[in-house]
Formats: structure tokens, sequence, C-alpha cells
């Protein structure tokens, strides 16, 4: 983990770091939703250049003079290419923004509000929406045995759907209104500068995935509070940069991985271990419902044997 430096004095409310790798045109919607924002705060924006192949750096530098562009040799990966600019950066907020998304009116004003509300709060994430307006979902509970259990005992299906929604978040969340929440996702993602002084920046052992997960569980155990702002809208389009360099399976392995990995961290190698068997078993009876219903999928099917091997049930391919 990297320690970030002490908290300063800041003359700007919010810096915002946009990462990209061979996105140009998707950085080039997401800059301009940016500028066409109004803010009543003085905000700044730095662009991390992931060593693209296509003329992102070029357009940049055209249109958007303003903007500080940092430039890598080589992709360093989403949380290295973000700290890069820490110590740049001169906002009171820190806003990590993937580059395949666009910037609703008003948003950057709400998450700016909403952190100075809430002094606690140490992150929170933006409503990020699909094309159509649905929610994504970015607001998670912290990776819970108890909770997977619940789910694989059919249990929570006594409670009320409100009830559901609070206790799960993810899908079962409305979306509708703030909460706290146990993670967030690292694609819209404002940070208190003193939370990050004291947690540290993102930690560099992950490439890309889990970053986000081991970051707000570190950021939980320093006593901040992360939370889900609703009314700050950002559309997502979602893993641009990854298709371009993973299939869709290779992705979901990896987001896997890394996940397992930021828990192991904070929760040791046991309890990752026996929640690793609760989500098998969950997904195991899943799989027998979706057999005998006639509608087998194949993301059930490669979850199956994704927890197969990482308990050592079959032998490693």
């Amino acid at each position: 983990m990297l320690w970030a430096t002490p908290v300063r004095k800041s003359d700007v409310d919010l810096s915002i770091t946009v990462v990209s790798w061979n996105t140009e045109e998707l950085l080039r919607r997401c800059l301009s939703s940016i500028e066409r924002c109004r803010s009543r705060y003085s905000i700044e924006l730095l662009v991390v250049d992931n060593a693209s192949q296509d003329a992102s750096c070029e357009m940049v530098r055209k249109e958007f003079p303003a903007v500080r562009l940092f430039t890598n040799r080589e992709n360093q990966g989403f949380a290295k290419a973000n700290n890069l600019t820490w110590n740049h950066a001169r906002g009171r907020y820190w806003l990590l923004l993937n580059s395949d998304t666009e910037v609703a009116e008003g948003a950057l004003d709400a998450l700016i509000g909403f952190m100075d509300r809430n002094p606690r709060a140490g992150l929170a994430t933006a409503r990020l929406v699909n094309q159509d307006g649905s929610p994504q979902y970015c607001a998670q509970r912290r990776p819970s045995i108890f909770l997977t259990l619940l789910e694989l005992s059919r249990l929570h299906k006594l409670l009320t759907a409100g009830a559901r929604g609070r206790l799960f978040l993810s899908s079962y969340w409305s979306y509708d209104r703030a909460i706290q929440v146990g993670w967030a996702w690292g694609t819209a993602l404002i940070a208190r500068r003193e939370a990050v002084a004291e947690a540290g920046l993102l930690s560099e052992d992950f490439f890309m995935y889990g970053e986000d997960l081991e970051w707000c569980l570190r950021i939980r155990r320093r006593r901040w509070q992360i939370w889900y702002c609703p009314d700050a809208e950002v559309l997502h389009q979602g893993g641009q940069s990854s298709a371009i360099r993973w299939t869709e399976i290779d992705r979901m392995r990896l987001m896997l991985d890394a996940t397992y990995r930021a828990l192991e961290i904070h929760k040791g190698s046991l309890y990752t271990r026996v929640l690793q068997v609760c989500i098998f078993l969950a997904i195991a009876m899943e799989w027998v419902i979706a057999r005998l219903m006639g509608r087998p999928t194949l993301a059930t099917a490669f979850l199956l044997g994704y927890y197969r091997h990482a308990l050592n049930l079959v032998a490693a391919e």
C-alpha cells in the first residue's frame, strides 16, 4: 500500500482523474460531459493515458487544452495510473472517473455537496446508469458468509423487498435514495482528501479489478463511511478498455480472482475459503434449478467451473 502525502490546504474543490487506455472517442465524450457541467465549485481535470495506441493524447492536447495530461510509456494499470496524479491534485475531494462515463448536469455539484454534508464520508459513489437509464449495481455490501447463507437458505425471501434491498444492496436495492454501503465500484468514486491521507492510496498490487474493494475495506477500517449518492447521475458504458484486452470469460475470472485477493488481505484466508464454499453451494443450487427448468446459462456453468478449481475440487487444467 502507498501512503498518501499529508493533508494540505486546498485551493480547488474537486480534482478529477480520468485514466484511459485506447478509448479516444469515449474519452472525448467523457471530457465533453464534464466541460458541459456548470458548477459553482472550482474543478480541475487530470487525464492519465496508459500508453494508448490510438490518438487519445493528441485529441486531449488539441481539444481540451485546460486538462493536465500525464502519459505512461506502458500500461501501468488502473490503480497505479490514478495514484500518479495524487501529488498533483489540489482538490478537497478526489474523483476517480472511468473514461467510458458521461457525467450528467449537476452530478459533480451533487457529489461535492453530499460530501460536505456528510463529514465522516470517506468515499461516495455516484448513481451509475445504463443507456436506458436503468441503474447499475454499484452499491455493494462487504462480501459476507452470513448474507451468502441467508440467500442460499432462501430465508431472505421472507423479508420485504425494502428490507432485502437495505440488507443486500446490489441488485436488490432500488437506488432511489442515499445509503451507507460496504464498498462501491471505482467507476465514479469521490474520495475525501483526509481519508486518503489517513488510509493510503489505491493498492498497486492490483492491475485492474479488486483495487476498489480493497481500498474501500481499508478506508472503512479507519472508521470512515462509504456512501451511495443518488443525486449524482453518471452514464457508464462498462468494460470498454477491458473488452479490448480480454474476453468476457477472462474478465469474469480476473474480477473474481481480484475480489478474493482483496478479501483475503482484510479477512484472512480461512474466511475467504469458507465464503467461496458458500458461494459455490449457492451457484450449484442455481445450476440444478436452471437445469430442471431447462434454462441453464453459460455464466452459471462458468462460475461452477471457477469455484470448483478455486476450491481444488477438480485438477487444475
